[in-house]
Order: structure tokens, then C-alpha cells, then sequence
């Protein structure tokens, strides 16, 4: 009994990781384990918080009017600043499609403000 219990477990286990293996992550699941470390709105976001400080209207990438294909195709393949370069086996040109797709579906984000963190008497 154990047996065959651990043989039907051991094939619905194995048709799940089949299954999961054919799920192809969309654009925004990839800017998601990507690039919203760093490109997201708001602080803590290193990339975000640099663009801020160069006073660009729109410092995230979410909802950038001005980004081109051509030139996010070249940032991610050759990096830029302290971003590392992504090999076409981490991201492929379709992928870096899709990211981009999302971005330009986006809606952009306001700027961020500072928090306060100390209580008015």
C-alpha cells in the first residue's frame, strides 16, 4: 500500500514540475524578478533613486514615454552605470520585448516624497 502510494505521489509530483517547467514568465513577471529591485518607484530603489537625483521627470521605468527599445535592449545586454550586463541565457530578446511592453503599458509613477520619520510635538 505504501508503495503504491509513494508511485502515485511520486507521478502527480513529476506532472506538476512538467507543467510548471512549460509556464513561460510574461513581461511583467520578469521586470518583477528583474528589474523592480531597482527600477521600481519610491526609495530604496537604487536606479530609481539615481534618475531622481539627476532630476528626470519620471525616475521609475513603470509608464517611461521616453525609453526605446533599442536603447533598453542595449542597457540590458551591456549594462550601465553600477547595472550589470544580462546575458541572452538570463534574458532573451523576446523577454526584454516583453519587459518592455510592460513598462511602456505602465502608468507612471508620481515622485516619490521623503518619509518622516520623527513625530511633531
Amino acid at each position: 500500500m505504501k508503495i503504491v502510494f509513494a508511485m502515485s505521489l511520486l507521478v502527480t509530483l513529476s506532472g506538476c514540475i512538467a507543467e510548471a517547467k512549460d509556464q513561460k514568465a510574461d513581461g511583467a513577471e520578469n521586470y518583477a524578478l528583474m528589474c523592480a529591485g531597482c527600477h521600481d518607484p519610491g526609495p530604496g530603489h537604487p536606479a530609481t533613486m539615481l534618475l531622481q537625483q539627476a532630476g528626470r521627470p519620471v525616475p521609475a521605468l513603470i509608464g517611461r514615454k521616453d525609453l526605446e527599445l533599442e536603447y533598453l535592449r542595449a542597457v540590458v545586454r551591456q549594462g550601465l552605470i553600477e547595472m550589470p550586463p544580462f546575458r541572452p541565457t538570463e534574458l532573451s530578446e523576446a523577454e526584454i520585448d516583453e519587459i518592455y511592453a510592460h513598462i511602456m503599458r505602465g502608468k507612471p509613477s508620481k515622485p516619490a516624497t521623503a518619509i518622516q520619520t520623527t513625530k511633531e510635538p
